[in-house]
């Protein structure tokens, strides 16, 4: 099977830039959703706020906790297993917002403590969201 170029593809790869077609395109992700004060950018207590709020939606037997089936699309089940530290298949609320605090930290590249609209769109700030609606 043979595979074509693109110019701008090949350009790229002449000039030692990867082609936009290495990484799937970021999705824009509306930041209003999240950013109560309409600063612009969320910070970690606005991001567990909204992350509290979608725990108590994906937990609909109010049995406290998430497994593998309420979690389904939002963590793989290895980010379930590593965010379980009593390894008892599921996550408390403890746990879920300790997974947030860490899929935050991770979209905040620049440390200054808050996520605007780039960082929200990046893989990390879309694995940040996954958490938070």
């Amino acid at each position: 099977m043979a595979f074509r170029l693109s110019h701008a593809a090949l350009l790229a790869l002449a000039l030692g830039v990867a082609p936009a077609l290495a990484a799937p395109p970021m999705t824009k992700v509306d930041i209003a959703a999240f950013d109560p004060d309409k600063d612009g950018t969320i910070d970690l207590k606005e991001a567990q706020t909204a992350a509290s709020a979608a725990f108590d939606k994906l937990d609909p037997d109010k049995d406290g906790t998430l497994d593998a089936k309420e979690v389904k699309g939002r963590l793989s089940e290895a980010d379930l297993k590593a965010f379980d530290p009593d390894n008892d298949g599921t996550l408390d609320k403890k746990e879920w917002l300790a997974a947030v605090a860490t899929q935050f930290k991770a979209a905040d590249p620049d440390n200054d403590g808050t996520i605007d609209a780039r960082e929200l769109s990046s893989p990390a700030g879309s694995a940040l969201v996954a958490l938070m609606r």
